[in-house]
């Protein structure tokens, strides 16, 4: 019984010695086989414990990475508006003057009504450069131009469409200022005057409307004519506050025409006498 074990006891420590030496012939073929670079080594696992422990591959191929320039915007700045230039016109009717004291007649009353406006176009002769009057004997008004423009329209009166009292076409220039005067043979007064040229019984003037002096009062001739009808001896006849206007406005000298009354002419001898 004794050999029986000892041959199992031998025969297992040949298999143990067996198997240690595979182990070691087998570890020397592998080490031999990684230096002759036949097999890889192997690369040990590393536990990573967070994101940046990683390393990632980096690829055979370098790209550079361009760094971004960051361009400020451009700085904004506000165009700045054209200022609004106020285009000035030229007032057609200047601020009125008040008129004289109250009189019998009214001296509030309307004196008529222009027969055109600033836009109406005329057929008449262009005004030159500088300052001009027409008067429009068939719309019964004074046309104030300056610089080829009308800045005022005057309602006038013109000489009643009678042989002895028409008012004559005319071109000239505006006379000397005589201001206040009374009228040959009557009670009639007026407070501006100018000169134009003589006519057949006197001189045919521009001037305010004539009134009868009574006390405070002035007790105008007329004045509901003004802008509507000829109704005058033969002068030009404006209002009180036209006059006072045109009078700062100074027409001495200035080139003035007097265009033609296309009415009807009647008979001196029916003429109203008064």
């Amino acid at each position: 019984m004794k050999w029986k074990r000892r041959a199992i006891v031998a025969c297992l420590a040949l298999v143990t010695f067996s198997l240690w030496g595979f182990s070691i012939r087998s570890g020397l073929l592998w080490g031999l086989l990684i230096r002759a670079g036949v097999i890889a080594r192997p690369i040990a696992a590393v536990e990573a414990t967070s994101f940046e422990d990683i390393q990632f591959p980096s690829p055979e191929t370098s790209i550079a990475r361009s760094t971004p320039t960051f361009v400020s915007p451009p700085t904004l700045t506000a165009a700045r508006q054209p200022t609004a230039t106020a285009t000035r016109r030229v007032a057609a009717i200047g601020t009125p003057t008040p008129s004289p004291q109250a009189t019998r007649t009214a001296s509030n009353r309307d004196y008529g009504t222009p027969a055109l406006s600033l836009g109406t176009t005329l057929t008449l002769t262009p005004p030159p450069e500088g300052r001009y009057l027409v008067v429009d004997q068939d719309r019964q008004v004074m046309l104030v131009y300056e610089h080829g423009r009308i800045i005022r329209i005057i309602p006038v009166s013109t000489g009643a469409p009678y042989e002895n009292s028409f008012t004559p076409a005319w071109r000239g220039v505006v006379g000397p200022f005589w201001g206040k005067a009374r009228f040959r043979n009557s009670d009639l007064w007026a407070d501006y005057i100018w000169y134009l040229f003589p006519g057949a019984t006197g001189s045919i003037l521009i001037h305010s409307v004539p009134y009868v002096p009574n006390g405070d009062e002035k007790i105008y001739d007329r004045p509901e004519a003004l802008g509507v009808e000829p109704a005058s001896k033969g002068c030009v006849r404006i209002a009180p506050e036209d006059a006072q206007w045109l009078a700062a406005w100074n027409p001495v000298g200035v080139p003035i025409e007097i265009t033609p009354y296309h009415g009807v002419i009647k008979p001196a001898n029916i003429a109203p006498q008064n």
